[in-house]
């Protein structure tokens, strides 16, 4: 099943890089990606050395993006052949390789290239890393064309049920307070009057852990989601870690 990249980029195009590409660091784009680099304002000329630029780079944990050039190679008089566009620099000389099967495409003057073995064939795992990597005008591009109302799907998925006593109880055993030490964040309250905590597993379930009150912790939704994706995560859960585990049986 291959990726359907129409539904990504404006213009795309698919080629394997060949050996001749790699030997001489002057990638010779097909007709497809050539459509993609023009879309994005970037016209080759005979021009020496071309004007450089980014192309952002998809699914490489290693780096972001990555220079490339433009232009018309040179042929010998007795070539008898018409010049063609190539793209130079740290695209094909550093980054891709022989054998690569490279996807260039374009959303609006946001050029990008992927190198397609490996990549998931979801539209929404494509989507955003593309968004992760995109440029604000990109995103902005593309947000204001949404319209209507979203697709429907139905998920299938393995949920673990949470025992409600563990939940409960650590709700009461915080006192009204998030658990996660220093937290100065102010609650809100539910319709019911209860300050609103979040019961969060120490250890994950997912990896192992307990459903269990010496494994929770009951904190506010400025702390549960900084225990997610906050960049010190790692040492904010330690300290949380340590406090469950001297008031657990309170």
């Amino acid at each position: 099943m291959s990726v359907a990249w129409e539904e990504i980029f404006d213009n795309f195009g698919v080629k394997t890089v060949a050996r001749t590409d790699k030997n001489k660091s002057a990638y010779v784009p097909n007709q497809s990606q050539r459509a993609a680099i023009e879309a994005a304002g970037h016209k080759s000329g005979s021009a020496r050395p071309a004007p450089t630029f980014d192309v952002t780079v998809l699914f490489d944990h290693q780096i972001k993006s990555v220079k490339a050039s433009y232009y018309y190679s040179e042929r010998s008089t007795s070539a008898n052949r018409a010049p063609e566009p190539r793209m130079g620099h740290a695209i094909i000389s550093n980054w891709l390789n022989e054998s690569d099967k490279v996807v260039i495409g374009n959303i609006g003057t946001q050029l990008f290239a992927v190198k397609s073995i490996g990549v998931p064939i979801s539209i929404e795992s494509i989507t955003q890393e593309v968004v992760k990597r995109a440029d604000k005008k990109t995103i902005f591009d593309r947000a204001r064309l949404a319209t209507g109302k979203p697709k429907k799907r139905t998920v299938q998925r393995d949920d673990f049920v949470r025992n409600p006593y563990v939940v409960a109880a650590a709700i009461i055993r915080s006192n009204g307070k998030c658990e996660m030490p220093g937290c100065a964040c102010e609650l809100f309250y539910r319709d019911d009057g209860i300050p609103y905590l979040e019961v969060h597993h120490v250890d994950s379930l997912g990896q192992g852990g307990d459903d269990s009150l010496s494994n929770v912790a009951a904190i506010c939704p400025h702390c549960h989601r900084e225990m997610h994706f906050g960049k010190n995560r790692k040492k904010r859960l330690e300290v949380l870690k340590a406090h469950i585990s001297s008031i657990w049986d309170l």
